[in-house]
C-alpha cells in the first residue's frame, strides 16, 4: 500500500453553545483587543458574539463581500491598524472568513473563525480576494484560524438558499477529496462521512430552519468537507466555480450548486471508486444522477443562466479554466469543457454515461 496524506493542525470545538467559549480560547491564545468581522447584517444578527467579548472588543468591521474584494480587504485592514487589535473574530460565512485569513497571514492576526454557514471555508488553507474582474487565490498554511468553534445554534437563522448552497459547496469538497492527485485512504474515509452527514443533514435543515439535529449533520459535514481541501486540495469543480466567480461575480455556492453534477459525471468514467462511493451513499447507480436528484430536493440552483451568467460567456470561462492548470481525473480539452458549461449555463440534467456493472450497488 502507498499513500500520502497531509495533516494540518487545528484546534476545533464543536457543540450547542460553542460561542460561549470565546472568552476561554482567546485567553489561551492571548488576545485582549479585538477586531470583530461581520457582514452588514451580522453585526445584529450575532449580537451574543460580541457580548461574549466584552470589554475585549475594540472595534467591529461590518462590511464583508463575496470574494473579498480589493478595497473591502484595504478598509477592514485599515481598521484592524487602527485600532491597535491583535486579534480577529470572524462570525459569518466565507465572505468574513476570508478577511480573518487575509488578516492572519498577512497582518499576524491571531485567528478565531466561528462559522454559520456549511462552505468549510475556515478549515482551509486558501484564500484570495477579488481584484477587479479577477478571483485570486493562493495557499498558505499562515491563514489557517487558531481556533474554530461550531455552535449549530448559530446557524439557525440561515435563510434556505444559503443553507442549500453553502451545503453544496461542501459537498463538492467531499466529491473532490474521493479522487485526489495522490492516493489518500483516510480522505477517502472522511469523504464519505461527510457526503453522509450532508445527506442526512441539508434535506431537513433545508424543510425546517429550526432542525438543531439536522443543522448539527449539516455543520459536521461543513468541517469534514473543509477538512479535506486541506489534506487533498481542489480539482476541475472548484477551479471552474472560481473562474465564475471571478468573471461574473456569481456566488461561490451557487456555482457549485449548478455545476457539480455535471462535473461529476464529466469524471465519473476516470475515477470509479468515486463514483460508486458517492452511488453508495446516495443509493443511485449513476452518480451524477444521484447529485442532481439531492440538488433539486433541497432546492439549490440548477442553472448558470438563473444565478446570472450571460449566454455569451461560456467562452471565456472555458479559455480560462483551460489557462489554469491543475489536477483532475479527467483532463479537460476544450470541446468537452465547452459542452458542460453550456449544460450548466442551460440547466440541463448532467449527461449520463454508460455504467459498467462493476460500479452498480449490491
Amino acid at each position: 500500500m502507498e499513500f500520502a496524506v497531509d495533516l494540518q493542525p487545528a484546534h476545533v470545538r464543536f457543540g450547542v453553545g460553542a460561542r460561549e467559549l470565546l472568552p476561554e480560547e482567546c485567553d489561551r491564545l492571548g488576545v485582549g483587543r479585538v477586531l470583530l468581522v461581520c457582514t452588514p447584517s451580522g453585526a445584529a444578527r450575532y449580537r451574543t458574539v460580541a457580548d461574549a467579548l466584552g470589554s475585549r472588543l475594540v472595534a467591529t468591521f461590518a462590511e464583508a463581500e463575496p470574494h473579498c474584494p480589493e478595497p473591502v480587504v484595504e478598509r477592514c485592514r485599515a481598521l484592524w491598524r487602527s485600532a491597535g487589535a491583535d486579534g480577529v473574530v470572524t462570525v459569518g460565512g466565507g465572505s468574513t472568513i476570508g478577511l480573518g485569513k487575509i488578516l492572519t497571514a498577512e497582518e499576524r492576526a491571531k485567528f478565531v473563525c466561528i462559522p454559520t454557514t456549511y462552505s468549510g471555508s475556515e478549515m482551509t488553507d486558501i484564500f484570495g480576494r477579488k481584484i477587479g474582474r479577477e478571483k485570486r487565490t493562493a495557499r498558505n498554511p499562515a491563514c489557517r484560524a487558531h481556533t474554530v468553534l461550531y455552535d449549530p445554534e448559530l446557524t439557525l437563522g440561515l435563510p434556505r438558499h444559503e443553507t442549500v448552497t453553502t451545503g453544496m459547496n461542501s459537498l463538492a469538497h467531499a466529491v473532490e477529496a474521493l479522487y485526489p492527485p495522490l492516493p489518500n485512504p483516510v480522505a477517502f474515509v472522511i469523504a464519505r462521512e461527510a457526503l453522509r452527514a450532508h445527506r442526512d443533514g441539508l434535506p431537513g435543515a433545508a424543510a425546517n430552519p429550526t432542525d438543531i439535529d439536522a443543522r448539527s449533520q449539516a455543520l459536521y459535514g461543513g468541517f469534514l468537507g473543509g477538512l479535506l481541501v486541506g489534506m487533498t486540495g481542489i480539482a476541475l469543480h472548484h477551479r471552474l466555480c472560481h473562474v465564475l466567480g471571478g468573471l461574473f461575480d456569481l456566488p461561490h455556492g451557487e456555482t457549485n450548486s449548478v455545476v457539480l453534477a455535471h462535473v461529476v459525471a464529466y469524471n465519473a468514467a476516470a475515477a470509479p471508486e468515486a463514483a460508486r462511493a458517492i452511488s453508495d451513499v446516495f443509493g443511485d447507480v449513476e452518480p451524477a444522477r444521484a447529485i442532481d436528484a439531492f440538488a433539486r430536493r433541497i432546492g439549490a440552483p440548477t442553472s448558470l443562466r438563473e444565478i446570472g451568467m450571460p449566454e455569451d460567456g461560456v467562452d471565456a470561462v472555458v479559455k480560462e479554466t483551460l489557462a489554469r492548470g491543475g489536477w483532475n481525473p479527467r483532463a479537460p480539452d476544450e470541446a468537452s469543457l465547452r459542452e458542460l458549461v453550456r449544460a450548466a449555463w442551460d440547466g440541463q440534467r448532467p449527461q449520463i454515461h454508460a455504467t459498467s456493472e462493476a460500479n452498480r450497488i449490491t
